[in-house]
């Protein structure tokens, strides 16, 4: 028998990788409370539901990691935004070496509104 979900009784958390200032290159792999949960292309999302309460995401892309901790509510819809991009730094060493270091982000997704309860 199909265990059936109450999403009333769930928050939904979708992280998008699809910011122009992305490198697009590499996979960022998603961690949801310390476990691996998905491997982000460019130009894609993942969309996941949790219990409500306090949850860490994490996005790493082997070299660099970022980690939000949300308090979620039942009813909760958050958008994130990850992705690779270059710094400063990376940015000067990419236009003189060709090559650089690129960091994550992961920040809420202010195109899309939160709907909170």
């Amino acid at each position: 028998m199909a265990t059936m979900i109450d999403d009333s009784q769930t928050a939904e958390i979708v992280i998008t990788r699809d910011a122009e200032n992305d490198i697009k290159m590499r996979g960022l792999e998603i961690f949801v409370d310390g476990e691996y949960a998905y491997d982000l292309m460019y130009n894609s999302s993942f969309d996941l539901k949790l219990t409500p309460g306090a949850h860490k995401i994490k996005v790493s892309n082997h070299l660099y990691t970022k980690t939000l901790a949300l308090d979620l509510k039942a009813g909760d819809k958050i958008n994130l935004l990850a992705g690779n991009n270059f710094g400063i730094l990376g940015g000067i060493m990419v236009s003189v070496l060709g090559m650089g270091p690129y960091k994550v982000f992961l920040r809420p997704d202010t195109r899309v509104p939160n709907e909170r309860n």
